[in-house]
């Protein structure tokens, strides 16, 4: 390290203020000569400042020069407001001058790259021990004793229909499939990625066999892992869908997806084997080796609250942690409600474990997930809010009159992916009874909740992709496509939205499905509203704010723009369509609709 980079203090120049700041080189030329002369926590610098802004980061860089040196380099050290310290900002400091010369506002810049720049640097410590297995047992034992939000776990937990005994931890015997029959104790669940591959499962055929014994050198590499982990914690019970429900019975799969939510709520742990692709990867990844971090000295020996020294590291900038958003698991809509509905979930990442529960998310670095719902996929709040929690769901402001929580979960849910559009509402179902429980709304229609007419109506393809329509579903629920929706109601300002239309009544057709929350057949809405009937053409160029797929009406006064449910070739009628407003407001939204073929005053909604 340079002399600069010796003197480091990382407790004083903790942010997120300007005050705060310590500054570490006079100049971007100066920063760079270090890094050149082989200070590597200088060359971190440089990197994560040529990365911050992009290309004209880096191109600013590049025009460094003895006639350009650069303003000053100062760094601070944070991780949110009352977070973590987990990262050093990198960022260039000191006002610009102006000296209205030639249009160069900062002489000691190149005229055509007069930009601030600001760069980011993970700082970490290393634990005592770098055993998982003793990061796992202080992770459940800290959830199970100390977590205030969190529930204690129940010895005399009912089990489900069929668990895997797998024995204790000095067990020789192979595992065995068990059918609980009303019996009691703790079990752990297991979230693992099918892949595309169909995994070891339980049939009518092999029900039997499986009863006496399922041998561990049979299960995909990513099952008998889960064994070894559900015996190293102590507990017996396994539960596996593939092989706690028997895959060629239709009957057994309703009465038992029915229950999915029961069955992940009361479990004691859930295992997900969040890096891998399919059952044949395991959840003990091989990680990749790290590029050598840069070590900095920590004393608080000074400090009145605490006497810590010992040292801090700084990751290098080329190291790429796994992108968790991104994972297998966390693409997968299946696997969507068994991390949502599990009270505590242990995740195997490529890269190192995480946890969560109701009252944290951690990872094995240390580091701090910022927004946890929409970077990681982590759920604490959400988890309290379905009641899963030693504490009320109003905690987290839970309305039952607001759209804000199930438009949130099913934003969330309709990102992932399913292999078969018929899962569409029972991979949710377990969600919508938690939610039922917590909010007591009682009608839930086809991924709806009738309370929440008409703003619920307002959903639309984010992507603005026409993509393909499960046909089972009526036209007017969210359920029906295949890509992800966003929700107009709640995206306005508060203030900005009033509903324009009432809804006078609904008429729903069940079928004999066992999943309360799956069983409808047929589904109408009636709408009382102002209706216009339209034409849907492309908006000209003089009509910028509405331009493309746009609704005019017969008259030629423009309306909006339409998003699309599906390709219009696939509209239903002869072309002729109306629009019933929803709400109004600054940006009032509606329906498209098109008269359903063969049906008088029917309509099937298309955009």
């Amino acid at each position: 390290l340079c002399s600069l980079c010796q003197t480091i203090s990382v407790k004083k120049m903790r942010g997120p203020f300007l005050d705060q700041m310590q500054p570490h080189q006079p100049s971007y030329l100066a920063l760079k000569l270090s890094a050149e002369a082989g200070c590597r926590l200088c060359q971190f610098f440089c990197v994560a400042l040529s990365r911050g802004d992009g290309d004209e980061s880096a191109a600013a860089l590049a025009q460094v020069s003895v006639e350009y040196p650069g303003r000053g380099i100062s760094l601070v050290a944070w991780g949110g407001a009352g977070k973590n310290l987990d990262r050093i900002h990198v960022i260039t400091t000191g006002d610009i001058p102006d000296d209205g010369v030639d249009g160069i506002d900062d002489p000691t810049m190149h005229p055509n790259h007069q930009i601030a720049l600001q760069g980011v640097v993970q700082i970490y410590t290393y634990r005592d021990s770098d055993d998982d297995f003793a990061l796992i047992e202080e992770w459940l034992s800290q959830c199970c004793s100390q977590h205030s939000r969190c529930r204690k776990p129940r010895p005399r937990t009912p089990l489900p229909t069929r668990v895997i005994d797998v024995g204790s931890p000095d067990d020789k015997l192979e595992p065995c499939l068990l059918d609980s029959k009303g019996e009691h104790g703790p079990y752990v669940t297991l979230t693992h990625c099918w892949g595309g591959k169909v995994p070891l499962t339980t049939t009518t055929g092999n029900l039997k066999e499986h009863e006496r014994a399922i041998p561990l050198n049979s299960l995909p590499k990513t099952f008998r892992d889960a064994v070894l982990v559900t015996r190293k914690l102590g507990v017996r019970y396994l539960w596996i869908d593939s092989l706690c429900i028997l895959q060629d019975s239709a009957s057994d799969w309703q009465k038992e997806s029915a229950v999915m939510e029961a069955v992940y709520r009361n479990g004691y742990l859930n295992i997900s084997a969040r890096g891998a692709s399919n059952s044949n990867v395991g959840c003990f990844i091989t990680r990749a080796p790290e590029p050598p971090a840069c070590r900095l000295p920590w004393d608080c020996s000074d400090c009145a609250e605490c006497s810590l020294t010992g040292s801090i590291y700084v990751r290098s900038p080329d190291w790429k942690a796994d992108s968790v958003r991104n994972s297998p698991c966390d693409e997968r809509g299946w696997i969507f409600q068994e991390q949502l509905l599990s009270p505590r979930v242990l995740y195997f990442g490529s890269d190192q474990l995480y946890w969560e529960c109701c009252e944290t998310t951690l990872r094995q670095d240390g580091r701090f997930d910022d927004d946890a719902l929409y970077m990681y996929g982590n759920f604490p709040d959400l988890k309290v809010a379905l009641g899963l929690s030693a504490i009320p769901p109003s905690t987290v402001q839970l309305d039952s009159s607001s759209l804000k929580w199930w438009t949130q979960l099913v934003e969330e849910y309709t990102r992932r992916h399913l292999t078969f559009a018929s899962d569409k509402l029972p991979a949710i179902s377990g969600i919508a009874k938690a939610y039922q429980k917590t909010t007591g709304k009682s009608s839930y229609v086809a991924g709806i909740w009738l309370e929440d007419l008409p703003a619920a109506l307002t959903w639309y393809n984010s992507n603005r992709e026409q993509t393909d329509v499960a046909e089972d579903q009526p036209s007017w629920s969210w359920a029906k496509m295949s890509g992800r929706v966003r929700f107009q109601a709640t995206t306005l300002p508060r203030g900005a939205k009033k509903d324009a239309c009432s809804v006078v009544d609904v008429r729903v057709r069940l079928n004999d499905k066992l999943n309360g929350f799956d069983n409808v057949a047929e589904a109408e809405v009636d709408l009382r509203g102002h209706v216009v009937k339209v034409v849907y053409m492309d908006a000209p160029d003089i009509l910028p704010r509405i331009r493309g797929n746009s609704i005019f009406t017969v008259n030629g006064h423009p309306l909006g723009r339409i998003l699309n449910d599906m390709p219009a070739s696939r509209w239903p009628g002869n072309g002729e369509l109306y629009c019933i407003l929803l709400q109004t407001g600054y940006y009032p939204s509606g329906l498209v609709l098109a008269p359903d073929s063969g049906s008088r005053d029917v309509y099937r909604r298309v955009g």
